[in-house]
């Protein structure tokens, strides 16, 4: 069987082509979540930023062990309502933070919630605007990695990685083209 060097050439060029526009959009929609949540935080003061309803957070206490462990990952999406059971992520007034715990009492005062590994219910029932959204998604031991990839550093060394890689493709094309200048067939 033989293969035209040229055409060999030109189907390696358009998956270079394609692999740029698939980095590039990566890239892209990095750099707008990072963006978005950035300004959502410091410029309108919403400390869990959603989207479409979405949030993310890192788990970073053993309050909900062994359903949750520190450096898990979650994605949480709001719903209209919340049940018995649900583990949701809320923001506490008492200490300013969020928390994810699951809920033990429902009702139209609030919500009761305890993290699993916890001996007592927590001492604040939670209001229901202070719901983010129940937890949907866990990635074990993503946490740390995604969060990394939220600072600056972290988006950095992603756009410098896709930066190698853009170059690589490249080289690696031309390095192809070089070596089988001249060559018709196989």
């Amino acid at each position: 069987m033989s293969v035209n060097r040229g055409n060999l050439i030109r189907v390696f060029t358009v998956i270079r082509v394609f692999l740029h526009v698939i980095l590039a959009v990566a890239v892209g929609i990095l750099l707008l979540y990072n963006v978005y949540i950035l300004l959502a935080r410091s410029v309108f003061g919403n400390g869990m930023p959603t989207v479409f309803g979405f949030a993310s957070a890192s788990v970073v206490s053993g309050s909900m062990e062994d359903t949750l462990q520190v450096g898990d990952f979650i994605v949480t999406c709001a719903q209209e309502q919340y049940a018995v059971g649900d583990i949701i992520l809320f923001y506490d007034r008492g200490s300013g933070t969020y928390i994810t715990h699951r809920i033990l009492l429902a009702s139209p005062d609030g919500y009761m919630t305890k993290g699993d590994a916890n001996d007592v219910p927590d001492a604040n029932r939670v209001q229901h605007s202070d719901v983010v959204g129940k937890v949907v998604t866990v990635w074990k031991g993503f946490g740390n990695t995604i969060s990394f990839f939220r600072t600056p550093a972290g988006l950095l060394c992603a756009v410098g990685g896709v930066a190698v890689l853009w170059v690589a493709l490249d080289i690696g094309t031309e390095v192809f083209r070089k070596r089988n200048h001249g060559r018709e067939e196989i």
